[in-house]
């Protein structure tokens, strides 16, 4: 009998035999609970900041120069359940969203709704 054959013959078996044995089956299903527990509550996420795992609203201040601005403008990235994920958060981006020649401030706003909807924007300021 060779490896493969031993082993498509007794595994089934093995389940079976240990499936009825009660402490295995909770082992099993904590391992279930925990896996789909990671999955579902810690998907999307920012990844600036302080991490909220069920709410996350913040500003934070990246540069500043002391001048006071006229324009802002803004450019986003957004993410769902951490599979997709788009957008262009960069400061070159929101540099021209807000038609800014001179950059005062950049600061980056980040919001995440239970790990379903996350958004990472860049907010720059300037004249």
């Amino acid at each position: 009998m060779t490896i493969s054959s031993l082993y498509k013959t007794n595994f089934p078996n093995f389940w079976i035999r240990n499936l009825k044995n009660k402490s295995t089956l909770l082992s099993v299903r904590i391992f279930i609970f925990s896996s789909s527990f990671l999955f579902l509550f810690s998907c999307a996420s920012s990844g600036f900041g302080t991490q909220g795992l069920l709410y996350e609203n913040q500003r934070i201040s990246m540069m500043e120069t002391g001048v006071s601005a006229s324009k802002e403008g803004i450019a986003c990235a957004k993410s769902y359940l951490g599979l997709l994920a788009w957008g262009d958060a960069s400061v070159e981006l929101s540099q021209k969203n807000g038609n800014i020649r001179e950059i005062t401030s950049i600061e980056l706003e980040t919001y995440n709704f239970f790990g379903i909807y996350a958004k990472l924007c860049a907010v720059t300021k300037g004249n």
